[in-house]
């Protein structure tokens, strides 16, 4: 999820995911964006084992109010790891 926030709260929007980020399920990293697009933004990453479990619960995608109040935009890709189109990443060979 790519989150753009109402200017001026990046602070205020830091805090309160600070302060909630323990208590939301699944949750993973953040990521805030430094240079090179609109500011203050930031992305979201929560890895699935698959497309049933991250499909299979919506409501598992929300942030609480405080948080939804600071933000002016989102959006959400489904991104696939795919071992054969990353480099350095080591992929199980069948045995002969």
């Amino acid at each position: 999820m790519t989150v753009d926030l109402v200017a001026g709260e990046a602070k205020t929007f830091e805090d309160a995911l600070a302060a909630v980020q323990p208590a939301l399920r699944g949750e993973t990293l953040w990521y805030r964006l430094v240079g090179g697009g609109p500011t203050p933004r930031y992305v979201r990453l929560r890895p699935r084992a698959s497309y049933v479990t991250l499909l299979g619960d919506p409501g598992d995608q929300s942030l609480p109010d405080a948080i939804s109040l600071l933000i002016a935009k989102t959006s959400v890709e489904i991104l696939s790891f795919r071992p054969t189109l990353s480099l350095g990443v080591a992929t199980k060979t069948s045995s002969p």
